[in-house]
């Protein structure tokens, strides 16, 4: 019986639905479309809340307590003193609680009343999102979010296709095509036939995997395969599509898209973790204590007090009859009443004191207008109030990329055709490089016109003669300025031309007589004045907008290569002078063209003005940018818009579109594109479409009676495939390959290949041969493809920025100084994300290599895994230039520690006229130099070894001290995993490895990783290495993954507020990242631990009196002070100070704190309060209590005042006692406290004018019963002798340790402090502080890869699947054209004839093994730099090293092959 039959096991492992038949899928219980995030109701809340905070043990601690005061036996104190305290904190937490969940429940109710249309009854009804059932056939219109998983059965595009944005599934904004089955596609969007329709779909059961689908649709008899291609997921958008039918498969929670989503964590601090475990030490403390105090009252009683009972009668409840009972029962009781007296070392008021500094931090973060982002109108935003002080721990930081790092944005930056370079700007009165990088600088100007800009900015400059103001509002690029490489000057005339490196390879050099009185000098003018045009002839179009103003302050010092031109000294001076401008450059003026784009900028003149002379090459290059891709194009309100498959694509039509090459309409077998307003159509006669493997597409046109393929792809894929005799030109292409992806610039080479009409029909037959091939149809055609992409034309390269977010690179690189590490977990490629990784710094040129991980099995991932393992070791063991550095150190004992590592980082980086010499292996070694590592009694920062870094320790070294190598072993590599490979990486087995290599690396990328993935690469950090974790991500695909860091940040982006509503914290810029960590998760956590230590000092220091005390009261737990003193000790004598310390203190700046990341890794080793801080405290505490109770008592025991009083009463001495740890607690706060604000002063002096005033009105005006008590102790020298003594006595060892800190072992923002006093601005070393970073150069002879693309659309296209109207003949109408059709006709026609193979190894080109980390490479031949002046060109191919300038001295072979890496 107990045995399950193979159909029942099959249903358990299959789901059945049926369309229309809601009585079928009734019978399976499956989920309806409603969606719960939220965790209480309205009779579930107060029960579930309150079991919730009763489960942190500080809360049921003290409910135990107040159980206690119940008891009036046992009793000495009021039970109101914890019972409101312990009912403010539950009704607070209660309160913010209801809150989040009523938004939440706000969230919910929002999406679940989406309308969808569902047909009901053969009829399209409106439906809630939470009404929709599985088997439903709903309908989606354009631009509309999909409901719940389904199955497409129809669309208004023929052949059923459909496109959808995935945005809030993976991130990626590219379209993707889904197409139905062929046999539904008839159902069209008849209501009838889909109402009829009653298919049975067997499919898998839920899950989270987005890229599978496994299912079967039973119709009409037959059975048809269902997969991936064929599910609309929820979430997706529809896009480009009128409208589509599809049933509903998964609904709910059982939606891939939900599936992905973890579940809701409560998130707790490292600090609530070590309270908890300190509380519990605490209370073992407080139970041994009354466990002793009960055992030695039970012994007083027992010998002594049973004598006094006359005089201390028991309680009637105490057996009389037998003494040793009765004195066992008191013993009992008094362990009791100890618990109750001695409680407050921990009180109620530590939590409340705690929530409400972080919930003031949290609005400070919120009020942070350093953190506003003008442009949304953002500002930053603690979502929760609870976790402030973690963001000062942070040790892993966990990103997405897409709309995190970038904006997703792509824009045609650089390109080289035929060898020559495009795209730079060049400053005259520097002769360096301007770099144009936008920033959202937006100023008005005096003048309003409100002529529209041509691209976005201010329009060009028009004729001297009419002279119009420009429009009113400008945006500013800020140039920066780097050496100088290839460039273009801009002349009197307003062009601008190529420097002397380009001109070389296409006219004579110039003399100097001769260049000289042409050329233009760029005025300098600061942002905000107004802009006139009083020069004579009038600027360039491009500066005509404002002066260039290179910033000075704050960027690297400016290097000049050599030749290049030289700085005067006053044009030093003028430079200096304006260095707090911003440079205004204006953009190429593109208003001629009537489809050109008005947000384009493109700053180089020389161009354009190509273009428009009719230059053959620069047409060519722009023709095959309008031909050669898969973007459909459409008309929307008059309006032409390209959609693309990936943003790449986009870029590159586009930058043809605005050059003049408009990309206008096409149909399966032709193209129209629309060159200087004459319409060209093209015969579409092949796409070869794009994949992983091939790294390439091409496509083969036919115009009259020419045929030529135009193909773009990967350089080293192009370069392989192009025709001899034309090395020149690919060498000076190579080095602008390399100068661009040394700008972090996304590179294809283009190339072109004239085709015969004989050669090509014989090609296509057997093209069409392979493609019927039933064996290895796959390898054939590629056969067929290398076949015809070969013998080609070098065209040119584009280079695609995919724009950063603004000061992302700087951030990174000060995170990481910081001490963080950084992973990069993407949907995207494996490319897109590495080259993402070398923009924005995460990989840079000093790692020795990039491991990619992408095994497709378990056996390959570890393979991969071990020989990288094996790798690091061999680095380590070879590792070059420690000992060299060691002995540097000593032969110079005034040289600064991080002197020695910048020396020993650039030990290859040496002046270009060296010899070369055979490299080591590999090629870098960060060292860092520590003094004695023994020293770690600093409190408030960090050991004195970063000190050392920061400034040097001349005193040690005088002393003889020796300095110890310490090699960071994480900055030497970096790791790239696919997704397929993670699934191996992340098994059991397989994770202790991965963890091993990813350890040792500076930098991680995951590509082409799930939702799930990333919650899971983060629960592994959590759990194997123990660490503070950070998600940060702006989709809803990153909501799991912040979900499950322990800090969650969500970025206000183009994808939804998914990720901002599951937050922590909401941002709207991934650079505000860097302030919330360095600057206000660094305060927090040290005020939160400078708050802990004083408040357990003060409390123990309270606290502990009542034990000193016992010793002379039989142990009976009778109170010191006045039982009101206790009740309101911590409520409103010492609340205010403690609180604006954790409020407001701060040790040094927020400038400081962002200049000097350093300061943030005392956080990541918890070294501001650990168990070590809190026994120092406890201590400190217990000594500040004996000295506190004995000298008052050693004073007043048997004394006398001069009028015969006797003072040694209990009242007194309480009374004395009272008010000299009111004072201490004053005095000792004072010395803690390093920034003073009004707040401070008040707090602090008021609290004890507060103590006095209060202890009058208690005693006089209520009646207390230490009435008079205080107020004759006071008229007594007796008691501000004993006052100033005590007080001396607790602050003078304070006092001297702290100085003993200051002047032998200062913390590193001790010495920032001490410097910033005496106002000088040190600029050490960028090691711990960073100045403003600027786009670096890549050392790289493989330029980073920019192809986003997805297979498949070629294919679509050329059968007419993925037209919105198919042609009524598909035969080729040929036109004449214009004149300048008919220069390409003749082109056509003279095409080139077969040229033999070079089998030579084109410049630059190197294959890489990851898997042996061997390099091949070291003595690659480079050619000679095309774009560095005559007078400081370098000899490439004689030194073997290319572009780059210095930075190419690096032994190591490059590691930035990305396009060939085999693994």
């Amino acid at each position: 019986m107990g045995t399950k039959t193979q159909p029942q096991l099959a249903k358990e492992n299959e789901r059945r639905i049926r369309a229309n038949d809601k009585e079928f899928n009734a019978q399976f219980k499956y989920h309806n479309n409603y969606i719960k995030t939220s965790k209480y109701s309205l009779f579930t809340f107060l029960p579930f809340n309150l079991l919730e905070q009763f489960q942190r043990l500080a809360n049921f601690y003290f409910l135990c307590l107040l159980v206690l005061q119940l008891i009036p036996a046992i009793s000495s104190l009021t039970p109101v003193t914890t019972a409101i305290p312990l009912i403010g904190v539950l009704t607070l937490t209660a309160v913010k609680d209801a809150y989040d969940d009523i938004q939440r429940h706000l969230s919910d109710s929002q999406v679940n009343n989406r309308k969808s249309k569902t047909l009901r009854n053969g009829k399209l009804v409106e439906a809630k999102w939470s009404e929709v059932q599985v088997g439903d056939v709903i309908r989606l219109d354009n631009n509309q979010f999909v409901a719940a998983d389904t199955l497409l059965l129809s669309t208004s595009e023929p052949n059923g296709l459909c496109f959808i944005e995935t945005a809030e599934l993976d991130g990626e904004t590219n379209l993707k095509a889904k197409q139905c089955l062929t046999e539904t596609i008839e159902l069209g969007d008849r209501h009838d036939s889909l109402w009829n329709f009653n298919g049975e779909i067997i499919c898998e059961r839920p899950n989270n995997l987005l890229n599978k689908f496994d299912g079967t649709l039973i119709w009409r008899g037959q059975r048809f395969a269902l997969d991936n291609e064929k599910i609309l997921l929820r979430g997706c958008v529809l896009r480009n599509t009128q409208w589509c039918y599809g049933v509903v498969v998964f609904a709910g929670v059982d939606t891939k898209l939900m599936q992905n989503s973890g579940k809701t964590q409560f998130k707790s601090t490292g600090v609530d973790r070590l309270l908890n475990f300190i509380i519990i030490g605490i209370v073992l403390f407080l139970v041994s204590i009354c466990a002793l105090f009960a055992i030695g009252c039970a012994i007083w009683e027992g010998f002594i007090g049973q004598h006094f009972q006359l005089y201390l009668p028991w309680e009637h409840i105490i057996p009389k009859d037998y003494i040793p009972t009765g004195a066992t029962v008191i013993g009992l009781l008094v362990f009791f009443s100890y618990a109750i007296v001695l409680n407050t070392v921990v009180p109620i008021s530590l939590y409340v004191s705690v929530e409400v500094i972080r919930f003031v931090q949290s609005f400070l973060i919120n009020w942070d207008e350093e953190m506003y982002y003008a442009t949304t109108n953002t500002y930053a935003k603690a979502r929760t109030t609870t976790l402030n002080e973690e963001l000062g721990q942070i040790q892993y930081i966990f990103s997405d990329k897409t709309g995190t790092l970038t904006q997703n944005i792509m824009t045609f930056n650089k390109c080289s055709i035929n060898g020559r370079s495009y795209g730079d700007v060049i400053d005259l009165r520097t002769g360096e490089l301007i770099e144009i990088t936008e920033q959202q600088t937006i100023f008005q100007n005096s003048n309003t016109n409100n002529r529209p800009s041509s691209a976005g900015v201010a329009a060009a400059a028009p004729p001297a003669a009419a002279a119009p103001p420009p429009p009113p509002i400008i945006l500013v690029h800020t140039a920066e300025v780097h050496a100088k490489k290839s460039s273009l000057v801009v002349t009197s005339s307003g062009e601008a031309i190529a420097s002397r490196s380009d001109l070389e390879h296409s006219a004579p050099p110039l003399d100097a007589g001769e260049r000289r009185p042409g050329l233009k000098h760029v005025r300098y003018s600061a942002p905000g004045r107004s802009l006139d045009n009083e020069s004579p002839g009038g600027l360039s179009p491009r500066t005509a907008g404002g002066g260039l103003t290179p910033p000075i302050g704050g960027h690297e010092e400016r290097r000049s290569s050599g030749g290049g031109f030289k700085r005067s000294g006053y044009m030093q001076r003028q430079l200096s002078r304006t260095s707090s401008c911003d440079k205004a450059l204006q953009s190429v003026d593109f208003s001629a063209n009537p489809h050109h784009e008005r947000d384009f900028r493109w700053y180089d003149r020389t161009l354009l003005d190509a273009v428009r002379s009719d230059e053959e090459h620069s047409h060519v290059f722009f023709r095959l940018l309008a031909l050669c891709h898969t973007v459909m194009a459409e008309t929307v309100d008059g309006k032409l818009e390209y959609q693309a498959q990936s943003p790449d694509e986009a870029a590159l039509v586009a930058a043809a579109r605005n050059f003049g090459f408009v990309f206008r309409t096409r149909t399966p077998n032709s193209i129209t594109i629309e060159v200087m307003g004459q319409l060209e159509e093209y015969e579409l006669l092949n796409i070869l479409d794009f994949n992983n493997v091939r790294k390439r597409m091409s496509v083969i046109l036919r115009r009259g009676d020419s045929m030529v393929l135009y193909c773009k792809g990967a350089d080293n894929v192009i370069y392989d495939r192009l025709h001899g005799g034309q090395e020149d030109l690919k060498a000076r292409t190579q080095d602008h390959l390399n100068k661009f992806a040394g700008e972090g610039l996304r590179t294809l080479a283009l190339a072109e290949r004239r085709l015969t009409e004989q050669y090509y029909n014989d090609w296509r037959s057997r093209q069409q041969e392979a493609a019927l091939s039933m064996d290895s149809r796959e390898q054939k055609l590629n056969e067929i493809y290398e076949e015809i992409e070969s013998e080609m034309q070098l065209v040119g390269v584009t280079a695609i920025e995919d724009k950063l977010q603004d000061g992302v690179p700087k951030s990174i690189a000060n995170l990481q100084n910081a001490g963080i590490k950084i992973w990069v977990l993407t949907g995207d490629k494996q490319e897109t994300a590495i080259n993402i990784g070398y923009s924005c710094q995460l990989l840079t040129d000093e790692l020795a290599d990039v491991f990619i991980v992408d095994g497709n099995s378990v056996e390959e991932v570890e393979k991969q895994l071990r020989q990288f393992k094996e790798s690091i070791k061999i680095y380590n063991r070879f590792r070059p230039g420690g000992f060299d550095a060691f002995d540097r150190l000593n032969s110079d004992s005034n040289m600064d520690p991080l002197s020695v590592t910048m020396t020993q980082t650039s030990a290859f980086m040496q002046e270009s006229n060296l010899p070369p010499t055979p490299p080591p292996p590999p090629a870098i070694s960060v060292v860092t130099f520590r003094w004695d590592d023994k020293i770690k009694d600093n409190k408030g920062g960090p050991d004195s070894a970063e000190c050392n870094d920061l400034f040097g320790d001349e005193k040690r070294s005088e002393d003889g001290g020796t300095a110890s190598i310490v090699v960071d072993e994480s900055t030497g590599f970096a790791l790239v995993v696919n997704g397929h490979s993670l699934v191996h990486c992340l098994s059991p087995e397989m994770e202790n490895k991965f963890l091993d290599i990813a350890s040792q690396c500076k930098a991680v990328i995951c590509c082409r990783v799930t939702p799930l993935q990333k919650a899971l690469v983060v629960e592994l950090i959590k759990r194997a290495k123990n660490a503070v974790t950070l998600a940060i991500g702006d989709g809803a695909n990153d909501v799991s993954m912040i979900k499950a860091a322990h800090i969650g940040v969500g970025i206000s982006g183009q994808e939804g507020l998914q990720a901002v509503l599951s937050s922590d914290y909401s941002i709207a810029q991934f650079r505000y990242l860097e302030r919330l960590l360095l600057v206000h998760g660094r305060w927090s956590y040290y005020r939160m631990c400078k708050f802990l230590r004083y408040f357990f000092y003060k409390n123990f220091a309270f606290t502990l009196c009542h034990c000193w005390y016992s010793l002379f009261c039989g142990f009976s737990a009778q109170t010191v002070f006045d039982p009101m003193f206790i009740s309101v000790y911590n409520l409103f004598y010492t609340s205010l100070p403690v609180l604006a310390l954790g409020v407001f203190e701060q040790d040094v700046s927020d400038k400081n704190s962002l200049e000097f990341p350093r300061l943030y890794t005392p956080g990541l080793k918890s070294e501001l309060f650990n168990i070590r801080e809190f026994i120092y405290s406890v201590l400190h505490g217990a000594f500040t209590s004996l000295v506190l109770f004995l000298i008052p008592y050693g004073v007043y025991k048997d004394g006398v005042s001069e009028n015969g009083f006797i003072v040694s009463d209990h009242m007194t001495l309480g009374a004395v006692v009272a008010t000299i740890l009111i004072v201490d607690n004053t005095a000792q706060i004072s010395l803690y406290t390093s920034y003073w604000t009004v707040v401070n002063h008040v707090t602090i002096w008021g609290s004890l004018v507060w103590y006095f005033v209060l202890d009058y009105f208690y005693n006089y005006v209520i009646g207390g019963p230490y009435v008079g008590s205080l107020t004759q102790a006071m008229k007594d020298l007796t008691f501000w002798v004993t006052m100033l003594i005590t007080v001396m006595a607790l602050v003078a060892p304070v006092l001297a340790y702290k100085f003993y800190l200051l002047d032998l072992h200062p913390s590193l923002s001790d010495k920032i402090r001490q410097r910033s006093l005496k106002k000088i601005h040190s600029r050490a070393s960028s090691d711990v502080r960073r100045t403003a970073s600027s786009r670096r150069g890549r050392r790289s002879v493989r330029s980073g890869y920019a192809f986003a693309h997805q297979e498949g659309f070629g294919r679509l296209i050329t059968s007419g699947k993925i037209m919105h109207k198919l042609p009524q003949d598909f035969a080729f109408p040929l036109g004449l054209g214009t004149k300048k059709t008919q220069v390409l006709h003749n082109n056509l026609n003279s095409a080139d004839g077969p040229v033999s193979k070079t089998t030579n190894n084109v410049s630059g080109q190197h294959m890489v093994n990851n898997n042996t980390n061997l390099r091949q490479n070291q003595n690659q031949n480079h050619s000679s730099m095309a774009d560095i002046t005559a007078d400081g060109r370098g000899t490439g191919g004689q030194d073997g090293r290319g572009s780059g300038g210095t930075d190419d001295m690096s032994p190591r072979a490059p590691c930035q092959d990305l396009d060939t890496i085999n693994l």
